[in-house]
């Protein structure tokens, strides 16, 4: 590992308990910080009889199919879901189906709990689900979920950058006004650094208190970014909540270290597509590159879908200089380029911008943003039309047939950029200016 990146890692270790000073915008409140154990769990997310942490995560097809996580006291080995079509009479809580879910205890430290996950398969498309997860200790409440429909049509989602820092106090109003504004979006993106911590089951515990139902509501796409990882022997590890917090599609390489980060989903006509960007900058071998980059042609190369959507964490192109990540634009972006992928969803950099016309010659659309309160310093960039910052922002993306409509808002709702991205047959998609009556 290059001596930059571990100089790196070991500033970063020096940050705070999150929501101690916030919201951050600089280094010098940075370096003052007292270093944090690597895992810390409180009473105030303690696990109990009622399930909590409830989550829906895509799965390959989520016009048939949906995976619920949630977490429970130790103990409960023995959990279940009780589903079925959605119906205005709670006479339905009498006749609805049972299944048992594959549970896993987990013990770090003070933290004794159990996960719990299990898929639901053969669904109907396009129909409105009631369901509700526990045991014979305790039930959640009836949640709500939609699949997607089976073929192509009108497409809408949410995208977030890092919420990582303030989660509770700060990131919470970000994921509420987006849902608020499209709750019936077909999935949220989490375009990585969730948390800052990667073991920290308080900041975890923040972050699904954030979102609350929403997370049991609309479907998830997580990806993994830098503070997902911990390098306590030098070497990056994935967090060990990660995989049993989120179960995500098993489409990927096979290999172990991109195992629940690096997958597709296919939504109504548009190909999702998680890559893991800390398995590029930091890849333990050449061999580990190799892997992830001949999965992505082969699922570019055999892609079905007209529209196709890329999320990762570090961005090929950054909002201030200095901050390159060179094995990922080398690497990623001509392969996106070849296949001619239309918008690539970042974080990372903590501010906020946007741009294709001077770098994807093939109409392909760069966004980075953040929509926690850790913000960095920003500048004009030739690569990108429009640079912010100091801004929390959640992004409403709607595609339907030829034209891919964004919104890019403040964490108070207002509109603050906005473009469509229209496709043409054999040409660059064309870059439009937003219009009110095209993006409603």
């Amino acid at each position: 590992m290059e001596k930059k990146t571990v100089d790196r890692r070991k500033f970063l270790s020096g940050f705070i308990k999150a929501g101690a000073l916030l919201p951050f915008t600089g280094a010098a409140t940075f370096a003052k910080a007292a270093t944090p154990p690597a895992v810390q769990h409180t009473a105030g997310y303690s696990a109990g009889n009622i399930p909590d942490r409830i989550i829906l995560t895509v799965t390959q097809d989520p016009a048939t199919s949906v995976t619920v996580n949630w977490r429970s006291a130790a103990g409960i080995t023995t959990a279940y879901i009780e589903y079925t079509t959605a119906d205005a009479h709670p006479e339905f809580a009498a006749n609805v189906k049972r299944l048992t879910a594959s549970s896993e205890a987990f013990r770090l430290e003070a933290l004794d709990v159990v996960y719990h996950r299990i898929t639901l398969t053969g669904l109907q498309a396009a129909t409105l689900y009631t369901y509700r997860v526990g045991s014979d200790n305790g039930w959640s409440e009836w949640l709500q979920f939609k699949t997607a429909a089976a073929t192509p049509r009108k497409t809408s989602f949410i995208y977030l950058g890092d919420a990582q820092v303030g989660i509770r106090p700060f990131w919470s109003r970000v994921i509420r006004k987006a849902y608020a504004q499209l709750p019936d979006a077909q999935a949220i993106i989490h375009a990585g650094d969730l948390v800052n911590r990667a073991n920290n089951d308080e900041e975890w515990g923040q972050w699904f208190e954030a979102g609350g139902y929403i997370h049991g509501s609309i479907p998830s796409l997580v990806t993994p970014g830098n503070h997902e990882y911990t390098h306590e022997d030098g070497l990056p590890h994935l967090s060990l909540f990660w995989k049993r917090q989120f179960s995500l599609p098993a489409n990927g390489t096979g290999d172990p270290q991109l195992e629940g980060s690096v997958f597709y989903t296919d939504i109504q006509g548009v190909r999702f597509i998680s890559l893991n960007t800390m398995m590029m900058e930091e890849a333990t071998s050449e061999a580990l590159i190799s892997t992830q980059l001949k999965w992505l042609e082969n699922t570019l190369q055999n892609n079905p879908n007209k529209w196709t959507v890329v999320t990762m964490h570090h961005p090929v192109f950054s909002t201030k200089k200095g901050r390159y990540n060179e094995k990922v634009r080398a690497h990623f972006k001509p392969v996106f380029d070849k296949y001619k992928v239309d918008i690539v969803l970042q974080g990372h950099d903590h501010a906020y911008g946007r741009g294709m016309q001077q770098v994807a010659p093939y109409g392909t659309m760069y966004v980075v943003s953040v929509s926690g309160s850790k913000m960095y310093e920003y500048e004009k960039m030739e690569w990108a039309d429009i640079v912010a910052g100091h801004l929390q922002m959640y992004h409403l993306i709607t595609i339907d047939n030829d034209r891919l409509s964004f919104r890019a808002h403040l964490a108070t709702g207002e509109l603050f950029d906005a473009f469509i991205l229209e496709k043409r047959h054999n040409k660059p998609n064309r870059l439009l200016p937003f219009k009110p009556s095209v993006v409603a």
